[in-house]
């Protein structure tokens, strides 16, 4: 079954008909991307080794912290999932060093977490927010080789009081 779109390019801005087309070319990306009728094969998928892997994730935690803004007489709650990356070659000993610590580790991201701006939490990637967490953990916990920080599944919900 082939997938056909017509665009109009009268009545259409530019920006809107190149998002048409290029929405109609996602679309229909898997009759495009076959080899002249032939079936495309599906891409064999890469085991990755892990004596090959320069960065691996740890999990430090599923978090939900209730932050209260006076001044502005809002309320917040903000639940995230933290990683952390260690480089591979110190990943065993950086995980352990997490375990050991991770009550002091979540203090240090709940003390982050509460001391940041609503504002910042605007940011699409969280820079400032993970910034604050990396310098929290590196200034208390120097022996950590924490290379970089990441936030998944962030929700954040504001009430006025």
């Amino acid at each position: 079954m082939t997938n056909r779109v017509i665009v109009s390019w009268s009545g259409l801005s530019r920006g809107v008909a190149a998002w048409a087309l290029l929405t109609a070319f996602g679309v229909c990306g898997s009759v495009l991307a076959s080899d002249h009728g032939a079936p495309a094969e599906p891409a064999a998928a890469e085991e990755i080794d892990e004596a090959q892997a320069t960065n691996r994730g740890i999990e430090l935690g599923d978090f939900r912290i209730r932050s209260y803004y006076p001044v502005q007489a809002r309320k917040s709650i903000v639940r995230f999932v933290l990683y952390a990356t260690a480089q591979d070659g110190h990943f065993a000993e950086t995980k352990r060093l997490l375990e050991e610590r991770r009550h002091k580790v979540r203090d240090q991201v709940i003390t982050a977490t509460r001391l940041v701006p609503l504002a910042e939490f605007d940011e699409p990637e969280l820079k400032s927010f993970r910034r604050r967490i990396m310098l929290r953990l590196r200034r208390t916990l120097p022996e950590l080789d924490i290379k970089d920080i990441y936030v998944s599944a962030f929700e954040l919900k504001v009430q006025s009081l």
